[in-house]
């Protein structure tokens, strides 16, 4: 098939949740299929990285955009979306120079399928014309958004989410029914879409793991010892990192004196590198381009994450390499986890710290409790397990439209 992937970031080099599904999907389809790809950058770095990802696609078009945050051209966007029905994140994308392309692709090279990756792209689906359309929803971005409104502080800030919130719920209600299939990560995400859309055009492909890539390796354990992964820059990965140091570090300490913890991904929170000054238990590693040898050295693998959706994919990896976890409820959502023998979940701060000091103390239930992650990811979450699913629902949705498409032809031959 010829395939026309749109993507709202360039997914390479793969590191963090969305880079690493999107990449892996990519990569899948482009074993056997022409990939057409088209993405948004934020960041003059992703430009780099066009050869890379040339690597599996017929054709490479990458359109830049506003950077999240405090600039001149991202706030002015916000601005004038106030009053427009479209939810910030879906008109941030649908650019002029990006609509010509799709169009232009479609006239061209005679697409199959369309694969869009992620809500935020949804319009689109109204300049796709009649070609079968995938969307993947990486979140249920409406759900996502409004448990980052309930833990928000700032009145004004709680406010201005609750508004987007409802924007972007009624848009995924609309947009989600108008493709031919809508893949999410789990069975959480399926049914909450099924009610919240009113239709059965949902099906599940989880977040997978390169499970020859995660895998367990010879550095020692350190007792005693705790890793946080994830790049902090998002609000979901602050809030998490922030509440850990507020409420949770204070009371494994206690607990367990002489606890070390690393931090490792990009954008350390302000909180993050006041602490680590005052506590020298705390290291902030920032980027690393591979995480595999520090979170080795982990006894236990903390996600304190209050807000989000979706599968977290640093969990999924952190299991694969046989870590004892201890996360919120929010954090393993989705997994298809037995709590107490594959993980640990606690969302109250002292009941969280009761549950990693437990860990600690308890070295061989750890060890197990790795080691029982470990089989689970292997069976259900790696890549491997999961690709004969992708290819089967991508062929299976072309060849539903094809009939549809032949009957609805026949009709109108009828009709006249």
């Amino acid at each position: 098939m010829k395939i026309l992937f749109l993507s709202t970031e360039n997914p390479y080099p793969p590191v963090g949740g969305h880079h690493l599904r999107t990449f892996n999907i990519l990569k899948i389809l482009a074993r056997e299929h022409k990939i057409y790809f088209i993405a948004f950058a934020q960041d003059e770095n992703e430009f780099n990285y066009i050869a890379d990802i040339k690597k599996y696609c017929e054709t490479v078009n990458i359109y830049p955009i506003s950077k999240t945050g405090y600039n001149l051209g991202f706030l002015s966007l916000a601005a004038k979306n106030l009053f427009s029905r479209y939810p910030l994140v879906a008109q941030r994308y649908f650019i002029k120079e990006a609509r010509e392309r799709v169009k232009e692709i479609l006239t061209r090279h005679s697409i199959d399928l369309i694969h869009v990756d992620m809500l935020a792209l949804g319009q689109f689906r109204k300049i796709l014309n009649q070609s079968p359309a995938i969307l993947t929803n990486h979140n249920v971005e409406s759900l996502r958004l409004y448990r980052l409104m309930v833990i928000a502080r700032n009145p004004l800030i709680k406010s201005y989410l609750f508004y987007e919130y409802m924007k972007l719920r009624d848009f995924e209600k609309r947009i989600c029914p108008q493709f031919d299939m809508c893949i999410v990560v789990s069975n959480y995400d399926k049914n909450y879409l099924e009610n919240l859309c009113g239709t059965k055009n949902f099906a599940v492909i989880p977040n997978g793991v390169d499970i020859e890539y995660f895998k367990p390796l010879p550095e020692k354990v350190r007792r005693k010892h705790l890793v946080w992964v994830g790049g902090m820059s998002g609000p979901y990965n602050a809030d998490a990192v922030d509440f850990f140091l507020d409420r949770i570090w204070v009371h494994i300490k206690s607990e367990e004196p002489g606890t070390t913890i690393d931090f490792i991904g990009e954008s350390p929170t302000r909180k993050l590198r006041e602490k680590a000054l005052q506590d020298s238990n705390i290291k902030i590693y920032g980027f690393v381009p591979d995480i595999r040898p520090i979170v080795q050295q982990a006894s236990v693998f903390v996600a304190p994450i209050r807000s989000g959706s979706g599968t977290k994919i640093k969990i999924l990896n952190a299991m694969a390499q046989a870590k004892a976890v201890v996360a919120t409820t929010n954090a393993a959502e989705g997994i298809d986890v037995i709590v107490g023998e594959h993980i640990l979940v606690g969302d109250e701060h002292e009941d969280f710290a009761k549950k990693v000091v437990y860990l600690i103390r308890n070295c061989e239930i750890a060890e197990n409790m790795g080691r029982m992650a470990r089989e689970l990811i292997g069976r259900k979450y790696s890549w491997d397990a999961i690709e004969k699913d992708i290819y089967l629902l991508y062929e299976n949705c072309r060849k539903l439209r094809e009939k549809e498409n032949i009957v609805s032809e026949r009709n109108k031959m009828g009709g006249k």
